[in-house]
This record gives C-alpha cells, structure tokens and sequence, in this order.
C-alpha cells in the first residue's frame, strides 16, 4: 500500500524528517536569542521599525491603523511604549513607513495615497506634532535617513494599478526616487524626484522570456473595493479557471476567478519604465551614493547624490544551488534551484565597500508557459557584491532555508514558493567583524551571517521569534548598549515586536 507523506506529517508531525540535507555547522561564537516581545494590542500591522541609538527609542509603524507608536528599548528585556500618535490619515492611505532622524527629536513617515501621488511627514518624536510635509511620488514604501541625518531618500514603488474598462487598458503611475535634504532642525531644505531610466536594452538585466508576472490588487470593476472572488466572464460559476480581463503595453491581463481582483496578474515581459518599482534604499555611510533595489526587476539602482542622478544598474542575475523545491511532505534540500534573487532589503557594509541583498523574491511563473531552463522568484540567500562594479562575490546558496530546518522552524509549504523568504537586514559589527542579521518572513526568526569572507557568506545561529501564530518579520534594526547588541523585528502579521541579543556562546 502507498501511502501519502503529506498524510503521515498531519498524523505523525513528528515523521517530518530531512533527505540529502547539508546541515550548517552551528559550533560559531554567536548565537541570538530572544529577550522580550512587545504587543502593540492590535491583531497585525507593525511592520516597520527604526532605532535612534543616541536615546534608544524606537519608532513603530503600524499600516493597519496608521499609528506610530515610540518605544522605550534602553531595557532590552522589558520594551515599554511611552507614546502612541495617530496621523489621522484619510480615506484611502496607508502609513508604509517610518524612520527615526540619528540624533533629533524628529521621525519621518511617509504615507501611500492610492491613486495620487503620496507625501512624506516630519513629525515630532516626544509630542507627535507635524513639523513640515512635502509631496512626493506616487506609492512611497520606504523611507531611510543618511548617517549624518542630512539626507533622506525614499523609494516611491508606485505599484498600484488603474483599469480602464472602455479600453480594457491597466496602467500604473512610474515609481521614482526621493531625494531631500534637510536643515540642522529636520526641516525640509529642498526636495527632488529623480526619475528611472528605460532599462529594456541595458545588458546587465535578466529578462525572463515567459510567463513572468506580479500579483496585484486592482479594482477591476470599479466598485471602490477589491473583492477576493469575481465571476470575471459573468457565467454564474466562480471556480478556479483564469479570464482575459484586459491589456497591460500590449500584454494580456489574466485573472483567476477564485482570487477575485486581490491577484490579478501583471505580466513581466519587457522591462517597462511602469514597472520600475523602487523597494528599499542604503545609503553609503559618506551619504556620496545610495543603493535602491528595484525588486521584481532583479537589478539595483545606483544613485549619485552629490548630482543627484541615477548613475547606474546593476543587474544581479540569478543564484544556482541545491534546496527543497517541492510541497510535498517531506523536506529534501537537493533539488536544484536557479532563482532571480528579486531582493527586498539592502544595506552596505565595510564603509561602503560592498552592499548586501535580501532576496525575497516578488514574482511567480506561470507553470503552463514557462519555458524550460527559466529562473524562478527569489533566490532564497543573502548575496554580497562589490559596490563600485555591481560584481557578485559570494551567496549563502541554501544556508537560510537549512539553518531554518536544523531549528524544526523551516515552511514546508512554501517550498515551491520562495523558501522562508529573506526580508530586511542590517549590518552589525562584531568584534571588527561585519554580520549581517535578516529577518526570516515565513520562517519566523532572524538569522545571522558572518562575512569575515564576504566571498563565502556563513550563517552561524538563527533566533526565533517567540509564539506559534503568523508573526512575518518586516522591519528589523541594530541597537546597542554598553557594547552589547541587540536585533529588533516589527512582525507585521502578529502585532508585535522582538528584541533579540546577540551574544557570545560559551567557551566550551
């Protein structure tokens, strides 16, 4: 009698067993453990998180109700709440993001409104009162300051689709980029939005030959809500067949009945400037360029801010290693993977030497067109190039998605959806040595790399963040304390916070 492996997890958990695994060498000096969690008293939405070490507070934003609450970290084990602001956002925008200025009483959030273009506050951090706003670009989803709090860039995604029904046309507002200079009080000094160039022809960039797309909520009958089910073709019957709903630059607009307009697909087949979607930002610690990941364009913008242009791409191309491919029952770490790294986070490291990607992944393929030999979505790894040339030096290949089974925390059934998926990240400094620790979304933990060979990137301990329910880390940030350091992750689908220490194993 065969019998389903699937059926043996769900009777037995405990036959859920690893095949052909390489499991990393956890004998390192470090390891993370969790020390506190803060619950903001809402279901989900924290998602973003920024400390001000010259005070350590934190602000937290939350996109469910549009508050930024501050938090008191100077005691690791017991964060503490000492303020909570609405914004009072209208109908229609969210809060995506939050940032503390280094040294003043000043935080930035910048807020999505839909359709129009989005704006960035400057906002007291002790009485929450606006100090100035400007207009930005359309959909800003990060906001980060420069080291010396003179610079503020943000990443204008721009990822909101329109239809148009007389035409059957989905069009989208062009992303961009943010630059503002600010006055030694925080105030606005100038502001500029730097534009993305035409990347169709530029060489370095992976271009999928088929069945590439993202996944967009769109309001495709225009009825103000985005429903997740749609009889599209109007024949009574919502079952899981897909429907031409229309057009995106010549391209065919597909919709699965039983996703409704929460997932309609935007397909990738050219890199089209309306698709230039701006994710997240470093700045290098001389505030002389900035890094930009362009996520579902597998690329990185290279932004010169002494004359304020996009100088450059860097296409990053795609990782190559064993992992575990299939939902299916059992975890088996040796099938092989070539993934668009598509990253989320970046940050740089060793003085601007080189900067690190986390790559998520934020496409998916359509299996009935997809050619043979095609890279998938993410590459599941945290990647290290050369700033200066755009050049890989080394990956983690499958360390992440190993590392999360060694501590019985790996996501089975995302296997053939992006592993535990790498979000955010920030550099540390160890000892003179450069980490890196990124907060695991699926997996729910955070995780730390060593780049003493920043050629050969080694995870060495994972934390995890505390409880059984949906947490999915987003936002994460570095603190320190009398020369000890700590990690914090927003957890967006829990409503919480975790503080994590980083500290030295026992000598054995």
């Amino acid at each position: 009698m065969k019998i389903n492996p699937i059926f043996l997890t769900k009777l037995f958990p405990a036959l859920y067993l690893v095949a052909c695994a390489s499991v990393p060498n956890h004998s390192a000096n470090w390891r993370v453990d969790a020390v506190s969690l803060y619950d903001s008293g809402h279901n989900k939405g924290t998602e973003i998180i920024s400390v001000q070490q010259t005070t350590l507070l934190a602000v937290l934003s939350n996109f469910d109700t549009g508050e930024v609450d501050v938090l008191d970290v100077s005691q690791p084990t017991h964060l503490k709440r000492t303020a909570r602001f609405n914004l009072g956002l209208a109908k229609g925008e969210e809060l995506t993001s939050v940032a503390f200025h280094p040294t003043l009483d000043v935080f930035a959030a910048v807020i999505d409104a839909g359709n129009s273009p989005g704006r960035l506050e400057m906002r007291s951090a002790t009485t929450g009162t606006l100090l100035d706003s400007i207009t930005v670009g359309f959909g800003p989803d990060a906001v980060v300051f420069s080291g010396d709090g003179t610079v503020l860039m943000i990443a204008n995604e721009g990822e909101d689709f329109l239809f148009e029904p007389l035409n059957k046309q989905f069009f989208s507002p062009e992303g961009s980029i943010s630059l503002v200079r600010l006055s030694k009080t925080g105030h606005i000094n100038s502001h500029k939005n730097l534009e993305l160039a035409d990347m169709i022809n530029h060489l370095t960039i992976v271009i999928n030959k088929g069945g590439r797309f993202m996944e967009r909520e769109i309001d495709w009958n225009g009825d103000g809500k985005i429903s997740k089910k749609m009889d599209f073709n109007g024949d009574g019957v919502i079952d899981k067949k897909k429907v031409l709903l229309g057009y995106f630059e010549g391209r065919d607009v597909f919709g699965t009945e039983t996703s409704g307009e929460k997932k309609i697909l935007i397909p990738i087949k050219s890199h089209s400037s309306a698709l230039l979607e701006p994710e997240y930002i470093a700045i290098s610690p001389d505030a002389s360029k900035a890094y930009v990941t362009l996520q579902e364009d597998d690329a990185v913008a290279v932004v010169d801010l002494i004359n304020e242009h996009v100088m450059s791409y860097y296409g990053l191309g795609a990782t190559h290693h064993k992992t575990d491919a299939n939902y299916d029952g059992w975890v088996k770490f040796n099938q092989s993977l070539t993934g668009l790294r598509e990253p989320d986070g970046i940050t740089t490291i060793a003085n601007g030497r080189y900067f690190v990607t986390a790559d998520e992944g934020d496409t998916d393929s359509d299996s009935s067109t997809q050619p043979e030999n095609q890279p998938t979505s993410g590459g599941r790894s945290v990647s290290v190039f050369d700033a200066a040339t755009g050049t890989l030096l080394g990956d983690t290949g499958n360390q992440l998605d190993e590392t999360a089974f060694a501590n019985k925390i790996y996501p089975e059934r995302r296997s053939n959806r992006k592993g535990s998926e790498p979000e955010m990240l920030v550099a540390i400094d160890l000892d003179g040595v450069p980490y890196i620790a990124v907060g695991m979304e699926r997996a729910g933990a955070v995780e730390l790399i060593s780049l003493a060979d920043p050629s050969h990137p080694k995870v060495v301990a994972l934390g995890k963040i505390t409880g059984d329910d949906d947490k999915s880390p987003e936002g994460i940030a570095h603190f320190e304390i009398a020369g000890e350091h700590y990690v914090i992750t927003a957890n967006e689908m829990s409503g919480t916070v975790e503080c994590f220490k980083i500290s030295r194993n026992p000598a054995k």
